[in-house]
């Protein structure tokens, strides 16, 4: 089955209810439009998934621009088909669950059009398309920022870092490869499979896988790319920047681009990411245990999660793949619900600061009750989705790399000691005095079922992950066998270069004749 009309369908939905919140009347009109868009995102990306369980292969296909060279490929592989309705999901909980007051037309608009953008990162076969996409993603949070730079220069100059930062490179890389591609005979220059054919050089795939490399650990928030996260959370929009942070469109594009078209330089480069990984998840655990601000502390939070996650699909061993995958997922839903529950804190209190809370638990226990479940679902509790991400991914890191394991397992614990202090500097205790006197609202029925939603889908995933194994499988399987054949590929080629060597000026003449 030709997948280029639904898939293309679902990217353009969110893109269109963008605009049309854009024109509403009214702040209260662009929310409506919003969630009835952000509803119909969520059904079409349900569909994939249900036609691959019911047997039906989705074939990547779309209409050529031959001038240009680009085919408007769209097409889904095992763990992408897996993220269109987690985005779904999340631009839907954002939306209904979030304050009213932050979801105005702007930032309505912007959701649904970041939400557009990443589905498009998520579904190109093309990379011209994946680089439009790339691109598009950051521009919504660009405009939102754009009207406070004059407020804070500090949140326009970091997000201007990271506009440039996390997209020159890729869109450098993405145009090498293509040139090199039309130069070796490809008809469609930018198409993943064309390039894969024609094969890129080896004497470039390390420089390109360089490139690529930045862009994905500059969207990722790993050391050393990592400070324009906290920047956006504590000071910049909430949802859009979320959104931003939590969908793994870096290891998409790493998976895709990096394993996919450059494996000789992505087995030199993956052992580089995989340290990067791990002291990003350090680093993170570290700073975000000494914050006092909710959403700065989820910031490091997301930071150090998301290191482990490099770390996992750097390691290159099965388990380690597989898990890092899964807790992509797994972290997606609990960093959103805690993301959901602190703007709700911030809405009643005013604040987000622990030092100015404490003792809401007597107020909003069922907001106390669900910040310790959710903060449970994100460090690995079991029972949680992310209990079986995590075992999986420090097994298949100690496999490979022991002492690499152990600091991993450091910076979950660390994790844990972070979100459990903030739960009792926020919640437990005495009420503040200036609490009081103030109405702290409990949480409503939106807010409730958006929240229940989130901790009923990580139980039910983590008590039964085997559907979501069995489509990863595919993906991680290919990865090892990509990553391995380009690092035959590579010993090949030095043995090579060292018999020519040892046999003389004969051989080496030989050598230069060959093609």
């Amino acid at each position: 089955m030709n997948a280029f009309p639904l898939l293309g369908t679902l990217v353009l939905t969110p893109a269109i209810a963008a605009l049309f919140a854009s024109r509403a009347r009214s702040d209260e009109s662009a929310r409506r439009v919003a969630l009835v868009g952000a509803a119909l995102t969520l059904l079409l990306s349900l569909l994939p998934l249900v036609l691959s369980h019911a047997g039906i292969a989705l074939a990547a296909g779309g209409p050529t621009l031959p001038l240009v060279g680009v085919r408007l490929r769209l097409g889904l592989d095992g763990f992408t088909i897996t993220l269109l309705p987690l985005l779904g999901f999340v631009l839907l909980a954002l939306l209904a669950a979030s304050p009213r007051a932050t979801i105005d037309r702007p930032n309505a608009a912007a959701l649904l059009a970041t939400g557009s953008a990443i589905l498009g990162v998520f579904c190109a076969v093309d990379l011209a398309v994946l680089a439009v996409a790339w691109v598009a993603a950051l521009v919504p949070v660009d405009r939102l920022v754009a009207r406070k730079g004059a407020l804070d220069p500090l949140l326009r100059r970091t997000c201007r870092i990271f506009l440039l930062g996390g997209t020159a490179p890729l869109v450098v890389a993405i145009g090498a490869m293509a040139v090199i591609a039309a130069r070796r005979g490809a008809a469609l220059p930018f198409d993943v499979e064309e390039i894969a054919r024609v094969g890129v050089p080896e004497a470039w795939q390390s420089p390109l896988f360089a490139l690529v490399g930045i862009a994905v650990l500059m969207r990722m928030a790993a050391v050393p790319f990592h400070g324009w996260l906290p920047v956006l959370l504590e000071r910049g929009p909430l949802g859009v920047t979320l959104l931003l942070a939590q969908m793994q469109v870096g290891v998409c594009v790493l998976l895709r681009v990096g394993v996919t078209l450059l494996p000789e330089g992505c087995a030199d480069g993956m052992p580089i990411l995989a340290v990067l990984g791990l002291i990003s998840a350090l680093h993170g655990a570290v700073l975000a245990l000494v914050q006092t601000d909710l959403r700065r502390l989820l910031g490091y939070l997301v930071a150090s999660q998301k290191g482990l996650v490099l770390l996992g699909v750097s390691s290159l061993n099965p388990q380690s793949v597989s898990g890092g995958l899964l807790q992509s997922v797994s972290l997606s839903i609990a960093i959103t619900g805690l993301a959901v529950t602190i703007g709700a804190i911030e809405a009643r209190a005013g604040t987000a600061d622990t030092r100015e809370l404490g003792g809401l638990v007597a107020r909003t226990p069922r907001m106390a009750a669900f910040f310790f479940l959710l903060a449970c679902a994100a460090i690995g509790m079991p029972g949680a989705l992310s209990f079986v991400s995590e075992d999986l991914l420090l097994h298949g890191i100690l496999h490979a790399h022991p002492v690499l394991a152990v600091l991993a397992l450091t910076a979950a614990a660390l994790n844990g000691i972070t979100l459990f202090r903030a739960f009792q500097r926020t919640f437990l205790g005495p009420l503040r005095r200036h609490l009081k006197g103030a109405a702290v609202e409990a949480l409503v029925l939106r807010e409730r079922a958006c929240l229940l939603a989130m901790v009923a889908l990580t139980v039910v995933l983590g008590v039964a992950p085997t559907r979501l194994l069995a489509l990863h499988e595919p993906v991680v399987e290919r990865v090892l066998h990509d990553v391995a054949h380009g690092a035959r590929g590579r010993l090949a080629a030095a043995a090579s270069g060292r018999s020519i060597d040892e046999g003389g000026p004969a051989l080496r003449r030989e050598a230069r004749r060959s093609p």
